[in-house]
């Protein structure tokens, strides 16, 4: 009797024949082999049905029946079988191992299939995981490493520019504290040098809104009028001596458009004359309210134009004092003048002098 599987004879009772068409195949086609499988085997043997007419069987519940593997072993080596009989000539397409390997597997090996292919594709996964996640954390370690150099820099960078500025916050405060000292120094010596420059002017006098002649000459109108400035002198009660003048000239004007007459500057031979002069005056003008001093009273011009007599002020001193009236206009201050080229205020008769040393002391007035 041959094989129906392999063809080869049987010379023993390690077969199962088909209940169905009769045909037989040894263990080894089977794929019996272990002695729990050939007890098995022993007892299921006469209701055994070949893989040819199971599979022509219809389907049914058959999960505890073997089932043809989805990619034969390494060990399989499939024939097919030509010379059949003519009842089972179905069985031409039945694929049979010819070797003593059986082409059926067991759940159990379908399991461990399962879970090897199961494994084998999560650890291609993970492999490619890792190899995916490695490389995104070398981009990452090098942009780190980058990041890490460039924040490096920047910190030597602002180190730095922080020495810088503080070395600077520190020369500017001592440049500050300088700037301070030499403002001081410089508004100390303004004030000195005012104060010289007003000193150098204690004998000159100035006569103002004194009406003015083209081509004239104001020393050879006052040498020529000698009685008028004696008459001035009657006239304030104080006589002036052609001897006391050392110098007489009109100065010019700070402002070309204006339309006053130049001022007359006066320079005595000492400061005493100058203070005598000027009181004289300022007590004629205070006893003569209605009628102070005018032109026609140094015999200049028939037409009565009001004349001062002032001290002749350095330009700080004049600025100074034209801030002063406005300043006191707007205040209501009584009385302004200038004694000494010191300038003084005072808000009322039964007020005290107030002295107006530069422009922070008008700021002081209330």
């Amino acid at each position: 009797m041959n094989c129906a599987g392999c063809c080869s004879i049987i010379n023993d009772n390690d077969y199962h024949t088909c209940i169905k068409c009769n045909d037989s195949y040894d263990y080894s086609c089977l794929n019996i082999s272990s002695k729990d499988d050939f007890r098995i085997a022993e007892k299921n043997k006469t209701n055994w049905l070949c893989p040819g007419c199971l599979s022509k069987q219809p389907k049914s519940d058959n999960t505890n029946l073997p089932a043809r593997p989805s990619t034969p072993t390494g060990l399989a080596d499939i024939t097919f079988n030509s010379r059949t009989r003519p009842k089972v000539q179905a069985k031409q397409d039945t694929v049979i191992p010819s070797n003593k390997t059986s082409d059926y597997v067991s759940r159990s090996e379908i399991g461990d299939i399962i879970r090897a292919e199961i494994r084998s594709a999560i650890h291609d996964s993970i492999g490619e995981l890792n190899y995916s996640i490695n490389s995104r954390l070398s981009d990452l370690q090098e942009q780190l490493s980058t990041f890490q150099e460039s924040q490096n820099f920047l910190s030597g960078q602002f180190d730095s520019f922080r020495g810088d500025v503080l070395t600077c916050m520190k020369d500017n405060e001592i440049l500050k504290s300088e700037n301070v000292r030499l403002r001081s120094e410089v508004n100390s010596l303004n004030n000195r040098i005012s104060n010289l420059d007003q000193m150098s002017r204690a004998t000159n006098l100035e006569i103002q809104c004194v009406p003015e002649h083209r081509s004239e000459n104001v020393l050879s109108i006052y040498l020529k009028q000698l009685f008028s400035l004696k008459q001035l002198g009657n006239v304030v009660k104080y006589p002036v001596n052609e001897k006391d003048i050392a110098f007489c000239s009109r100065v010019a004007k700070k402002d070309n458009s204006s339309t006053r007459p130049r001022s007359i500057l006066l320079k005595f031979t000492t400061p005493r004359i100058r203070d005598c002069l000027l009181a004289a005056v300022l007590q004629y003008n205070k006893e003569h309210k209605q009628e102070k001093l005018t032109s026609s009273d140094l015999g200049i011009d028939d037409k009565k134009t009001p004349i001062y007599v002032v001290e002749n002020l350095s330009p700080e001193n004049k600025q100074l004092h034209a801030a002063a009236r406005l300043r006191t206009k707007e205040l209501n201050y009584k009385f302004v003048w200038v004694r000494g080229g010191r300038i003084y205020v005072r808000k009322s008769e039964s007020t005290e002098a107030i002295y107006i040393r530069n422009m922070e002391s008008l700021k002081k007035l209330v």
